[in-house]
């Protein structure tokens, strides 16, 4: 059974029609079709219903198959267009062809009208397909044209082939300047070479992406991202190259005043402020003296704020190391029992004060880890757990083996099962504190984040120890993520494998 074929047809017999019929039937159409006889009938049909071919006697008693075409041409239609008629001269038929009929047959040869049907529907698909690769190739210049990135495209020996608008603003040549002109000599490429050419019968992809010095044509020197890629014909063969390039010079400049600002923090702030830790601690233990209470106080007071400053200090370090690679993992078997306790034992004083309790139920699990890092990992946890908690609060940390998928299924997680490495150990810190809200349980994980904006003044923090915690664990390849219920307390997971892994640095 072949498609259902719509046809609409312009007769004013019903025993022509269904004579037409009778032999599409035959063929094995699948039919769905409409008669009309007049020149209103036909403009809504055609208006109301979506036809594959109209098929139309020459001679009707209110009008012709001529006015016909012309009410369909009239409605943008492309539609195969077939006259049938009783008898027709030479000239009628030449008029028709000419005015834009697809094919004419005598109602006495049926038999052809199966071919013809069947040829101009699949030229009807091709001048389709024709016009939706066109509308594509259109679409794609356009973006190509409005892109703000410089795509530039050039043959084999380098010449200019397509200069795009993005290319007239990053380099300031226009594309009447560009083209036709060797790519090397528009740009002037400091150090390393512009293109390297491949042999012209490569059928290899070739991809090539750096970071790269160009100059405007004011001369002025800027930092970019280049992109170059091969342009083949259709048998394969390299035709010229494609490349894409996107001014970074702003991300360096502020990429060098991060960089100036790490070590600024790193060399001119840490140096002064362990001096300051050093020297309060000393006057605290009244060594150099007696101090009065008010004096005691002041200095308690300061020796905090420079704690809290320190801390904030060694954890962007930790931050930006992390991110560049420039801390590395230094892997060993880790007993988790021992991390936790050792973690725990730093925040002893901390609960006391905020009348926190600690339920630890750590296991002796080793798995092969960063021993530090790890420790710091449950430091931060803990901490955030105590500082955000109430008097009289609890604050559990459990940690158990997981062998099985399963085991999960019940856990509340952001990650899909697939994403979790097993076997695993899970670490479970769970509080009774203020809670977080839903929107806000992964973006606590971005760097310089609160869940409110005064929690940093109220608990001293910048909003880096989740952040530093999250890609310490994903080095270890585990996954770190919360769960909460507002006025109840929050639930952070943490899963690393247990098979010894190679450290990732990311």
């Amino acid at each position: 059974m072949k498609n259902i074929l719509r046809i609409l047809f312009i007769d004013d017999s019903d025993s022509d029609t269904q004579a037409v019929l009778n032999e599409l039937l035959d063929s094995g159409f699948a039919l769905r079709h409409q008669r009309v006889d007049s020149a209103v009938t036909l403009q809504l049909a055609l208006q109301q219903y979506a036809w594959d071919i109209v098929i139309c006697d020459y001679l009707l008693p209110s009008f012709n198959a001529l006015e016909a075409l012309q009410i369909m041409k009239s409605l943008g239609l492309d539609l195969p267009f077939i006259v049938l008629s009783g008898m027709i001269g030479e000239e009628p038929a030449v008029e028709m062809m000419r005015a834009g009929a697809s094919d004419y047959l005598f109602k006495r040869h049926l038999k052809r009208l199966v071919p013809a049907i069947e040829r101009e529907l699949h030229d009807l698909e091709m001048r389709q397909a024709r016009r939706q690769a066109e509308a594509t190739a259109l679409q794609l210049a356009a973006i190509v044209e409005s892109s703000d990135d410089a795509i530039i495209s050039t043959n084999l020996q380098g010449y200019v082939l397509t200069w795009n608008l993005g290319a007239e603003k990053l380099y300031g040549y226009s594309a009447a300047e560009a083209k036709g002109q060797p790519l090397s000599q528009l740009i002037q490429p400091i150090g390393n070479s512009l293109l390297a050419v491949p042999p012209q019968n490569s059928c290899h992809l070739i991809a090539d992406w750096r970071q790269v010095t160009r100059q405007r044509k004011t001369g002025e020197l800027i930092d970019i991202l280049q992109t170059v890629s091969l342009i083949k014909d259709p048998q394969g063969s390299v035709v010229g190259f494609a490349i894409i390039a996107r001014d970074i010079s702003e991300r360096q400049r502020i990429q060098r005043m991060k960089d100036e600002f790490i070590s600024v923090i790193n060399h001119e702030l840490r140096t002064p402020l362990a001096s300051l830790q050093g020297s309060i601690e000393l006057l605290l233990t009244g060594k150099l003296g007696e101090l009065s209470d008010q004096g005691l106080k002041m200095l308690r007071i300061a020796a905090n704020n420079i704690d809290r400053l320190a801390a904030i200090t060694s954890n962007i370090l930790d931050l930006e190391g992390l991110s560049s690679g420039e801390i590395q993992m230094i892997q060993h078997p880790c007993n988790l029992a021992e991390a936790v306790n050792r973690a725990t034992a730093l925040l002893q004083d901390l609960a006391m004060q905020r009348q926190v309790t600690l339920l630890i139920t750590p296991q002796s699990i080793e798995v092969s880890a960063d021993n530090h890092r790890l420790s710091q990992v449950f430091y931060h946890l803990l901490k955030n757990a105590i500082q955000f908690s109430q008097a009289g609060g609890r604050i559990w940390l459990e940690i158990k083996q997981c062998h099985d998928r399963q085991e999960l299924a019940s856990i509340p997680h952001l990650f899909t099962s697939e994403q979790i490495r097993i076997p695993c150990v899970l670490v479970k810190v769970k509080d009774e504190g203020q809670g977080i809200p839903s929107d806000q349980l992964e973006s606590i994980f971005g760097q310089f984040q609160q869940v409110d904006a005064s929690d940093a003044r109220r608990q001293g923090g910048a909003g880096l120890g989740l952040a530093i915690c999250r890609r310490i664990v994903q080095q270890h390849q585990g996954q770190l993520w919360a769960e909460s219920v507002l006025g109840e307390g929050s639930t952070f997971y943490l899963t690393l494998p247990l098979q010894r892994v190679a450290v990732q640095t990311l």
